[in-house]
């Protein structure tokens, strides 16, 4: 239902467990409503393959294959994957979502043995494109006594992909003007937002969550880029470090914004895990990526602070 008159229009959706929310700028309200519909529909289109809750999905169907076997999935199923494979291997494993294919057990003796620590485990999946489609294979691993377990959940990155294929659908209406974001946590925007202090600049968002520390930075502006936030404000220490199946510490919240939201949205977890150095290390060699980081000793830390001045 919008939620306004004139040039702006809001709209809201329950999907993936959480609400998303957009708001188009400069549009006709019977039109804006349409183009809304339309990317809930495809929210709501990949909640259905990504879902590890819904048996039919792709993702519930990869987490049951056996060692050795493979799978037909989507080409939805597999770029969010190639994404989170990306980032896996870009932060040396500071982010995995199959975080819980390794059973307590498992990971306890992993970590006792220094196999995981501060290291980047091998995948237990391969992803394949080939001419007839994509697939999803389980590698028994060479040498392993027991393969290791696939139990994929995409909540770190699949909301964020979730508003990159919304923005591509709004591409088809000429939509150029909107906000959106799924469960606030991660947001995505493009052109300006209406009013003279955004006009021509892009779309304020706010960032630091309840924390406030002199200089630091309370809201960026996103154009054609996304932000996306983790922390413990809400769920605690809820995030575990895939390198040692221990929850992640030193960091009580971290922000990251890139052009992808899929990106974003792994990157806020990944930073999450890594610690300052690490940090820091990355944002050096990826110059596209913005960070912000609360730190457990009450300070914060800004990454490519000029990306986005």
């Amino acid at each position: 239902m919008s939620t306004s008159a004139g040039p702006l229009c809001h709209f809201a959706h329950m999907a993936m467990g959480t609400v998303f929310e957009i708001w188009l700028a400069g549009e006709d309200e019977a039109y804006a409503g349409q183009a809304a519909q339309a990317v809930f529909s495809e929210v709501d289109r990949l909640e259905t393959l990504f879902s590890r809750f819904n048996p039919a999905s792709d993702i519930a169907r990869v987490n049951r294959l056996g060692a050795g076997r493979a799978l037909r999935v989507g080409i939805e199923t597999y770029e969010c994957l190639k994404s989170a494979e990306s980032v896996r291997m870009d932060t040396q494993g500071a982010f995995d979502v199959n975080v819980r294919g390794m059973t307590a057990s498992r990971m306890e003796k992993a970590s006792k043995k220094g196999m995981f620590k501060k290291r980047i485990s091998p995948s237990p999946i391969e992803l394949v494109k080939e001419s007839a489609g994509f697939e999803v294979r389980h590698i028994r691993g060479a040498g392993r006594t027991v393969p290791v377990g696939v139990d994929l959940d995409l909540g770190g990155i699949g909301k964020g992909y979730a508003l990159d294929r919304a923005l591509a659908v709004l591409a088809d209406w000429q939509i150029e003007r909107v906000l959106l974001h799924g469960g606030t946590s991660t947001a995505v925007a493009l052109g300006a937002a209406p009013g003279a202090e955004g006009e021509g600049r892009g779309w304020p968002v706010g960032v630091g969550g309840t924390w406030d520390f002199p200089g630091m930075p309370r809201s960026i502006v996103l154009s054609r880029r996304a932000l996306s936030g983790s922390g413990t404000e809400v769920k605690k220490s809820h995030i575990i470090d895939p390198r040692t199946g221990n929850p992640a510490s030193g960091h009580l919240a971290a922000w990251a914004s890139h052009e992808s939201a899929a990106i974003a949205d792994a990157l806020s977890t990944a930073f999450m895990v890594m610690d300052t150095r690490q940090i820091a290390k990355f944002c050096r060699e990826h110059g596209e990526v913005w960070a912000l980081v609360i730190r457990g000793d009450g300070t914060f830390r800004v990454f490519n602070p000029d990306l986005l001045a």
